[in-house]
């Protein structure tokens, strides 16, 4: 089937690709565009309780819309309860007030609620409501900024989704290009060392080129339909960075290889597809087998970075496999020129083609020839390497996740630090009774309920129209206290707290049900918070009532219970269809059961790396960031997909030479060392591109994409070094000719689909065959 598209690419070479260029041209139009269309949300469980909360207090209480929230600080004022200073903030948002987009505005004028108000009394904030939603809100903050002036002595900073999804949308594109600026370079002398031709080092560079704006014309079109998270931009490409320039070196190094043994144009076109190209096919598969168990997840944001990674699949399998072999089909030999195969030889820069292959020829021999000694320390080191991993704890991120010096997360940062801790982000409990809340009963029940909820360790106090204080004493009213101030009549009642209960009934109940903000002064980010959650759901109001607990520090509770029981079903998708895929490509049991085991050994790894750097901040300094203290939530299981993908690319382009020889020999141990010597370079070439690319990320200032940049830098090393080079060769060598080997009825069953047959080289040069044309060729 290869054999056959090789053919087709080369005889309408110039169509496919004018084909080829024109789609990446057409989606490039729609990529410039994407960013616009993502979204800083998508954390969270929709079918979880807080996301039912969330969705009742919308509906039922009015506080689901969404909101600006501005800051305001003085230099002229030191009291921000003061006349003055309140009356500046009033005429600085009058003109927002008068906007139709603006249902209101709440603070401490409105409310007289010391919540708005900073610790040190100096700052104060307003919430201003808005009629439409979170991803309405993000086109109008624009406007709504600009009517926003404060008088002289007064500034403002504005936060919230809207600011929020601006500001990181921004700074996504800054760290993208900062990235592509650094990483960019690298690949290119990376891949010129390798092909010591800058026309074959810049075929990759190409393919690049054109897959990942077509990847982010795609992600364009699909966030129409679908919630797409802000970093599926990042994502999208630092893998259409990595897989366009791997897939292309395997391609590219291929035909050259091809030619080199003298075989025609069309021949070494056909002969590279076959080969590989449908180890890049494969690959591909796997990377998207990989990647496709991130759609098992709930939130849309870990969803959606698996859309994002199949689509750039989709976009560099269809690049690497029509554009490169057509271009390829119309240079021929003209591939090699710019050779600075000459320039590297007169500067002994590198080895030959053939000390190359010698050298890890006689690596994969030493490693075999003592593969025991060789694979239990190099378990050892692995071991070690992971074990920070047992450490992990995750949180769900707030903006304090983006860096410092952006509006809305610096807003962000200074409401939740400098004024009363926890009052901006409260637990919220919404307990639904039978009956009206006030009649006797139910209002004992309610009070008990408060009181029980207040005794939670690392809840502070509970506000609510059944938690109240004496307004003689100051001391909390008890349930008993409480539910005969509402048992007594209205009349019968002071007027000042008849004045206050109808003021709490208003914004605490609705119908049956009825709303309590539990306020605790922990980060609802931090594990510490989420962790919370199960005690606070422990507590039950009492019978004829239900209770459900949302919020923050819930949500994140939610997201991570979804995730662990999310976890399973993906990782074990991922397992058992990449096994599937190399048992057809390679018939083989042995083979795919030995490439899941190695390649969650290189994953291990660099899990224990994340847990070390990043949760308990060694090497902040140089990375340049602010430990959280945690794990970000998602980044394992996003990390897991996309190395468990990307590894397969080494796994299949190393034993799809090693079958060749195989085939051709029937010797195992020398197969091994054929087929390491003929990819090591390559390998090690690609290896390094992507460890460039990954680890420029490292660059970006949102933790988010540092984290998983330097996470899948780390792991593509592992995997293309200690894996490859020592254990892959020793685990052969023990197996022996069981590599190869599968049950009667698999074996047929692979053979009549005949993905894994292979075509044999020829024992020697094919005739007229110019072998110094090889020299250039590292892998």
């Amino acid at each position: 089937m290869f054999t056959r598209w090789g053919a087709f690419v080369y005889r309408f070479r110039r169509p496919v690709a004018v084909i080829a260029v024109a789609v990446a041209v057409v989606l490039g139009v729609f990529g410039a565009q994407a960013s616009s269309h993502l979204s800083s949300g998508g954390w969270l469980d929709t079918s979880s309780e807080s996301a039912g909360v969330d969705e009742t207090l919308a509906r039922d209480f009015g506080v689901g819309r969404s909101s600006l929230i501005v800051l305001f600080r003085s230099t002229a004022s030191t009291d921000a309860t003061s006349p003055d200073y309140q009356a500046a903030i009033a005429s600085t948002l009058a003109p927002v007030v008068a906007d139709p987009a603006v249902a209101g505005v709440v603070g401490f004028a409105q409310t007289g609620d010391k919540r708005f108000i900073s610790t040190d009394g100096r700052s104060a904030y307003a919430v201003v409501q808005l009629n439409g939603t979170n991803e309405q809100s993000v086109d109008l903050v624009a406007g709504l900024r600009e009517k926003i002036v404060p008088p002289a002595g007064y500034s403002t900073q504005l936060t919230g989704y809207a600011p929020l999804t601006k500001d990181s949308a921004s700074q996504s594109e800054k760290d993208l290009l900062k990235a592509e600026t650094v990483s960019l370079p690298f690949a290119a002398l990376i891949l010129i060392f390798v092909f010591a031709s800058i026309a074959a080092a810049g075929m990759p560079i190409v393919v690049a080129l054109l897959a990942i704006p077509s990847t982010l014309g795609l992600i364009f079109f699909v966030s129409e339909r679908v919630e797409m998270s802000i970093y599926v931009t990042n994502i999208a490409t630092m893998l259409g960075l990595a897989l366009s320039i791997d897939y292309s070196l395997f391609i590219v190094g291929r035909f050259r290889e091809e030619l080199a043994r003298g075989r025609t144009v069309g021949e070494s076109v056909e002969r590279a597809v076959a080969t590989s190209g449908k180890a890049v096919a494969f690959s591909g598969f796997a990377v998207a087998i990989g990647l496709s168990g991130l759609l098992l997840f709930r939130a849309s944001a870990i969803a959606s970075i698996g859309i994002a990674g199949g689509l750039v699949v989709v976009s560099t399998l269809f690049f690497s496999l029509t554009f490169l072999p057509a271009v390829l089909g119309m240079l021929g030999p003209r591939v090699n020129a710019l050779s600075l195969q000459t320039l590297f030889a007169r500067f002994r820069v590198g080895p030959s083609v053939a000390e190359r292959e010698g050298w890890w020829q006689r690596v994969a021999r030493q490693v075999m020839r003592h593969p025991v000694a060789v694979l239990i320390p190099t378990l050892g080191v692995l071991f070690v390497l992971g074990s920070p991993f047992f450490r992990l704890q995750q949180g769900v991120p707030d903006a304090s996740a983006y860096p410092p010096g952006l509006e809305s997360r610096d807003a962000y940062v200074a409401i939740q630090t400098e004024f009363p801790k926890g009052e901006t982000s409260p637990i919220v409990a919404l307990v639904t009774v039978t009956g009206e809340p006030t009649s006797p009963d139910n209002a004992l029940l309610l009070a008990r309920y408060a009181s029980n909820l207040g005794k939670v360790v690392g809840i502070d106090h509970v506000e609510g129209a059944y938690s109240l204080t004496d307004p003689t004493t100051g001391a909390a009213m008890t349930p008993e206290q409480i539910a005969a101030l509402y048992a007594l009549p209205a009349a019968q009642r002071p007027p000042a707290v008849a004045a206050a209960l109808d003021a709490l009934q208003k914004a605490y109940v609705r119908g049956p049900i009825v709303r309590f903000d539990a306020i605790s002064p922990l980060d609802a980010a931090t594990p510490a918070a989420t962790s919370k959650t199960a005690s606070i759901r422990s507590v039950t109001p009492g019978t004829g009532a239900t209770v459900a607990i949302g919020g923050a520090a819930a949500g994140g509770y939610d997201f991570l219970q979804s995730q662990a029981d999310r976890m399973p079903y993906a990782i074990g998708l991922t397992l058992v269809a990449s096994a599937f895929v190399l048992f057809l490509l390679f018939g083989s049991i042995a083979i795919p059961i030995k490439a899941v085991i190695m390649t969650l050994l290189s994953i291990s790894a660099s899990f224990g790396a994340l847990v070390w750097i990043f949760q308990e901040g060694h090497f902040s300094d140089a990375l340049h960031f602010t430990p959280l203290g945690y794990t970000i939530a998602g980044n394992p299981i996003i990390m897991f997909s996309v190395i468990f993908g990307l590894s397969m690319d080494y796994e299949v382009l190393l034993l799809s030479r090693i079958q060749e020889a195989y085939r051709r020999t029937a010797d195992n141990t020398a197969s091994v060392a054929e087929g390491l010597a003929k990819t090591a370079g390559m390998i090690t070439g690609a290896a390094l591109i992507m460890v460039s690319v990954f680890a420029a990320f490292a660059l970006a200032d949102i933790i988010t994409i540092k984290s998983i940049g330097v996470g899948m830098a780390i792991a593509v090393l592992i995997d293309a070094t200690i894996i490859r080079v020592l254990l892959v060769p020793a685990t052969m060598r023990l197996l022996g000719d069981w590599n190869w080997w599968a049950p009667g009825p698999l074996k047929r069953f692979a053979d009549r689909l005949g993905f894994d047959h292979v075509e044999d080289e020829d024992d020697g040069p094919v005739a007229g065959a110019s072998r110094p044309g090889l020299e250039g060729v590292t892998g």
